[in-house]
């Protein structure tokens, strides 16, 4: 190891060789629940910053402790920094590692309790950093006023910016005292979208002052609270920036640094995305991020295309493109996290401690309590909520097979007998219709309407949100209405312990439905 490559390897961002610091910018993932040889090759060679775990990384809690052990062994022995490890562990429909599963954020704005907040942000930092995971890419801090969003919806605790701020502010605080650093995205705000950016370029084409009073109060008060990185989303705010989307745009992480205060760590979003990939190729795109003033880019699907993105930052760097004052400034905010969280010290984590951190039945408990806690009668009809007695139909026209088999499931385990079929063949007796999805097509919302229709008349009729609540506008007015967030463990357990008559629905929608 040379000297300047030893000093970024004891975090002197000042002193580091510039082809070193390059690699701390970035991080990339693999496919595999042991590390690849594009992925060993990404760390020794490339020397790249960190490492983000997907589904496709993780087996079981145990087996992604090793994981992270190997890769940071692969780091350490060629003399490059510890690793920065990221998982998105936010709840609901998005989820890493199990079996503690949380409910969706929108389930906590159901429930508004600051307090559940904060049990299940310190539980979720437990257990990430049992298994070496240091960087959560979560709170989603995005106020969801659109019904037709495609991309957020439960993702987001509310539509109220304040009582997103709220809850986001206790994530923060009580993650980061759990020693995982938080992340608030997507800024400056993603929940008015009818697009996802996964799949096309979205604008948000408000006015500044609207931005002000609703997109960004809940970044101000995450920043206020010490997060310790905002993600940036790949959409475009014309009142910030005409042209560029916030990831690639100085002006709008300018408005982050300089109007909001955040001194912290800027992470792009997934630079795979389509928002970006379809119009960039992925080096340029990383050097725009970079130059804009992304601390770390995600630099996410096949290694080709991880390899471009490097490569262009290096030779941007050389070439002054990017300034080397910029880059040190960006590497030298991945390297502060990571001396922040002791890795330079030690990177490893307890193997045989993975066991009494993750998955504990009180964790698992939680969950649950904070599902029963978000449960809300939408609408009230006679005789419908609790079930009658007698035999009880959960339909599978709105929402999956699989999803309506876990219901059932539920509902015979809260001691209610059940089948699953299509409403046309439901004999007598009450029908559950779960709906999944926030159709925005409305041939969509007629299908809700005839089925619940069809499924209220003459019986007891109960639709269930196992999503969204915005669908059950639709539903016939004879049918009676629940939201449970989520079509998660806890959640259907909540579903059936209301419709069973063993639990009282206490939660208030946090949207307009």
């Amino acid at each position: 190891m040379d000297g300047r490559a030893a000093d970024a390897r004891t975090g002197d961002a000042q002193r580091a060789d510039p082809r070193v610091l390059a690699g701390q910018v970035f991080m990339v993932d693999f496919s595999g629940t042991e590390p690849s040889a594009e992925a060993e090759r990404l760390l020794v060679q490339g020397g790249v910053g960190g490492v983000v775990l997907f589904v496709k990384n993780i087996r079981d809690p145990a087996q992604v402790a090793r994981l992270a052990n190997a890769l940071q062994r692969l780091a350490v022995d060629a003399g490059m920094p510890p690793l920065l490890l990221a998982a998105d562990q936010e709840g609901g429909p998005v989820v890493r590692l199990r079996p503690t599963h949380f409910p969706s954020a929108m389930a906590f704005g159901a429930a508004a309790s600051e307090r559940l907040v904060a049990e299940a942000a310190r539980v979720t930092a437990r257990e990430l950093r049992a298994v070496g995971v240091h960087l959560n890419f979560a709170p989603d801090l995005d106020v969801n006023s659109n019904p037709q969003n495609p991309v957020i919806g439960l993702r987001s605790y509310a539509e109220d910016p304040a009582l997103v701020a709220r809850l986001g502010v206790q994530a923060v605080t009580a993650m980061q005292a759990g020693g995982v650093l938080a992340t608030a995205k997507h800024f400056p705000g993603h929940g008015d979208t009818s697009l996802d950016s996964h799949l096309a370029l979205p604008t948000v084409a408000h006015p500044r002052a609207r931005l002000e009073a609703v997109e960004l109060v809940p970044f101000r008060a995450a920043i206020r609270a010490g997060v310790a990185a905002v993600l940036t989303a790949h959409v475009v705010y014309p009142a910030l920036d005409p042209e560029r989307p916030a990831t690639l745009s100085p002006a709008i992480i300018g408005v982050l640094r300089g109007e909001l205060g955040f001194g912290g760590l800027v992470v792009s979003d997934s630079m795979q995305m389509r928002a970006i990939a379809d119009h960039h190729r992925p080096g340029e795109a990383a050097v725009e991020a970079v130059r804009a003033g992304v601390d770390l880019v995600l630099a996410l699907g096949p290694a080709e295309t991880q390899w471009e993105a490097l490569d262009a930052v290096r030779g941007a760097a050389e070439s002054g493109r990017i300034p080397e004052a910029r880059l040190r400034e960006a590497a030298g905010r991945v390297l502060a996290v990571k001396r922040r969280l002791g890795l330079f010290e030690d990177a490893l984590v307890r193997e045989e401690e993975v066991i009494r951190c993750v998955g504990l039945p009180e964790h698992l408990a939680l969950a649950d309590r904070i599902a029963a806690a978000a449960a809300t009668i939408v609408r009230a009809r006679p005789g419908a909520v609790p079930l009658p007695p007698g035999p009880v139909a959960v339909v599978t026209d709105l929402a999956s097979p699989e999803t309506a088999d876990r219901l059932a499931e539920a509902l015979r385990a809260a001691g209610r007998p059940c089948t699953t079929v299509e409403v046309a063949a439901a004999g007598v007796g009450a029908i559950v219709v779960p709906i999944g999805g926030s159709p925005g097509d409305p041939r969509s919302g007629d299908r809700i309407h005839d089925v619940t229709q069809q499924a209220s008349r003459s019986r007891p009729a109960v639709a269930v949100a196992v999503d969204v609540p915005y669908p059950l506008a639709r539903v016939a007015r004879d049918c009676a209405c629940l939201a449970v967030y989520g079509a998660d463990p806890s959640a259907l357990k909540a579903a059936a312990g209301v419709l069973a008559g063993t639990l009282r629905p206490e939660g208030h929608l946090p949207v307009t439905v």
